[in-house]
């Protein structure tokens, strides 16, 4: 590689990580939050309820590899859209293919990584959703910090156009102490998300007054940066009323619990 090209690389690289360490923009409900489901929501959210009822998801998963790439990005027309449709797709596949063959999570990184979702033509890894679709193009060991450089045109017109720290609450990946499985519809979306992480974060954090201390989850610094950082963090927990407004804790982080739980869902 040539000096030119090197250069070239460095420059985008840094541009890359200084805007994606800007911070994160607090979501705000939309003004308009009356977003109507497509067909291919419709379909991801009956996989869920599917799912958490025992039956088979197996035409839903064929009408997803079937469908033209032109045919679902109509079909997402929208933020909303995208973004339920993707959590229903991640959390729905992890179950389904993990009730067929749970050996496969005995090497995680590797189950992860692995192409094995066929949706529209492509066939993505959880890796692929989760960072390329639901986190915006982040890269995977950049603690949010990272862009993607060169995203591929297919995940560049159906990912999110907003990086959410609320998804992490959402997701769930097949442990014990992931966020319970929802059925995330685009109508009333905020509301779910906003839920979904007051939830959890409720469930999964301590303030200890007498030592200026406060014990949240490990998610937060897993993705730090999607949560603007520890100062981020501390607003996060400020809005959801889990720490005093006038406080400044020190932030530690809970255990989280790896074993293999594919029915954990929300009651």
């Amino acid at each position: 590689m040539n000096i030119t090209k090197m250069k070239t690389l460095t420059l985008i690289t840094f541009i890359s990580i200084f805007a994606a360490s800007c911070g994160i923009k607090k979501p705000q409900k939309p003004k308009n939050a009356d977003v109507k489901s497509t067909m291919y929501n419709d379909l991801s959210e009956k996989m869920v309820e599917d799912l958490k009822a025992g039956r088979s998801v197996k035409d839903i998963q064929d009408k997803f590899a079937n469908v033209s790439e032109e045919d679902l990005r109509k079909g997402l027309p929208d933020d909303a859209n995208r973004k339920s449709f993707w959590i229903n797709v991640y959390n729905g596949y992890i179950i389904a293919i993990l009730k067929k063959d749970k050996s496969q999570y005995k090497d995680r990184n590797a189950f992860f990584a692995k192409k094995q979702v066929k949706i529209a033509g492509h066939t993505l890894s959880f890796d692929d959703i989760e960072n390329g679709m639901i986190r915006k193009s982040q890269y995977k060991f950049g603690l949010g910090y990272i862009r993607k450089i060169l995203p591929s045109a297919f995940e560049r017109h159906l990912r999110v156009d907003d990086r959410d720290f609320r998804i992490h609450f959402t997701i769930n990946c097949g442990a014990k102490s992931c966020p319970p499985v929802r059925v995330y519809k685009p109508d009333g979306l905020y509301d779910q998300l906003e839920n979904a992480a007051k939830a959890y974060l409720t469930d999964h954090t301590k303030y200890y007054k007498e030592k200026n201390q406060v014990e949240s989850s490990v998610l937060m610094s897993y993705f730090r940066g999607d949560f603007g950082g520890k100062s981020g963090q501390k607003t996060i927990l400020k809005d959801f009323k889990l720490i005093p407004e006038n406080s400044d804790p020190k932030i530690t982080y809970g255990p989280y619990d790896w074993t293999l739980d594919i029915d954990n869902f929300a009651k």
